[in-house]
């Protein structure tokens, strides 16, 4: 218990001599700090420049909310492309697949039709639609319809039959 008093006594006495050196100190007259033109122009500089460099500050953070519209506005137009670009991918393997049918019926009717019949019809298209016809036919049918056109087309189309 003495131990305890003791301790408390001991910080009594350093708070006491802690007011007691530093309340001299409080009391004291200070002398006015005395400020040139030169520091009071550049304080004054320096406020400017604080405030130009707030401006620049919001003028820039309205840039940036700007951009975040005109970046969100551009993903959802890539979104409505890309949404557009998957519908008509759509539609188009529809139209191939209907083109690819008629192309194969059209095979069909001239693998049908006798080599002097077909010979003629391939005379007046062009080299490259004939030469895809012709691909499409039978290796046989092929060989009995090109002796059947006229010399030029069957040399240009034998031609285009060689190429890859």
């Amino acid at each position: 218990m003495k131990k305890r008093n003791c301790r408390y006594i001991i910080q009594l006495l350093t708070v006491l001599l802690t007011l007691v050196v530093t309340i001299p100190a409080f009391t004291e007259e200070k002398t006015p700090v005395r400020i040139t033109p030169q520091e009071i122009s550049g304080a004054a500089g320096m406020k400017e420049r604080e405030d130009a460099l707030a401006a620049k500050e919001k003028a820039m953070a309205e840039k940036e909310k700007e951009l975040s519209a005109l970046n969100k506005e551009v993903d959802e137009k890539y979104t409505k492309v890309n949404a557009i670009q998957e519908e008509l991918k759509g539609q188009l393997g529809g139209a191939v697949k209907g083109k690819d049918q008629q192309f194969k019926n059209l095979i069909k009717i001239y693998s049908a039709m006798s080599p002097s019949k077909v010979a003629p019809l391939l005379d007046k298209m062009e080299d490259v639609e004939a030469v895809e016809i012709l691909r499409a036919m039978k290796t046989e049918a092929v060989a009995k319809i090109i002796p059947k056109l006229s010399q030029d087309k069957a040399v240009r189309v034998s031609r285009l039959l060689g190429l890859p």
